[in-house]
């Protein structure tokens, strides 16, 4: 996780705590349910989809509190799939990609969508508004899920972008 998440999140719970104590209290409960999902994240090669989608939702929270409104997700997931398998942080890793690399602002508010297709796929996808000024990138983020996958065995993730859209679609694993 980014340096930068630590501090900001600190500085939004400072501001929070005498601004609206009751908020700040939430912000201290999602966040220990990220850091205490960062620690255990390393126990096993994967996880399912529905713990994944419980940590993203925890930490859409933090992501939230900082942007409000201008930051929105939005998601679809079929049920059936929510027990198949990922590799643990691989939200985390998209999500804070999505940040990273796009304009946040109310009048271009960004949108992050999760969704699953029929073919057993989980899709994070967002509308592009690439910032104007580079952010500096180790450009391992998305290079480090590929690899996870490759090592697995299980499957490819496709990355598209066009003038609208960027997506990474991720195959996800059955527990067998």
């Amino acid at each position: 996780m980014n340096p930068h998440f630590l501090f900001n999140c600190l500085n939004s719970l400072s501001s929070l705590i005498e601004e609206d104590p009751d908020l700040a209290t939430q912000f201290i409960d999602e966040m220990s349910n990220v850091y205490r999902y960062l620690l255990r994240s390393n126990e096993s090669e994967l996880t399912t989809l529905e713990a994944e989608l419980r940590f993203a939702g925890s930490y859409f929270h933090l992501l939230s509190t900082r942007y409000g409104a201008n930051l929105r997700l939005e998601e679809e997931i079929d049920p059936a799939y929510r027990d198949y398998m990922l590799p643990p942080l691989t939200l985390q890793l998209l999500m804070e990609n999505v940040v990273k690399h796009n304009v946040i602002m109310p009048r271009q508010p960004l949108y992050i969508r999760l969704n699953t297709t029929a073919d057993g796929r989980l899709v994070v996808s967002n509308n592009l508004q690439r910032r104007q000024v580079s952010v500096p990138s180790s450009r391992i983020g998305l290079a480090n899920i590929a690899t996870k996958y490759n090592l697995l065995g299980q499957g490819e993730i496709s990355i598209e972008e066009n003038p609208q859209t960027f997506s990474v679609s991720l195959p996800l694993l059955t527990s067998a």
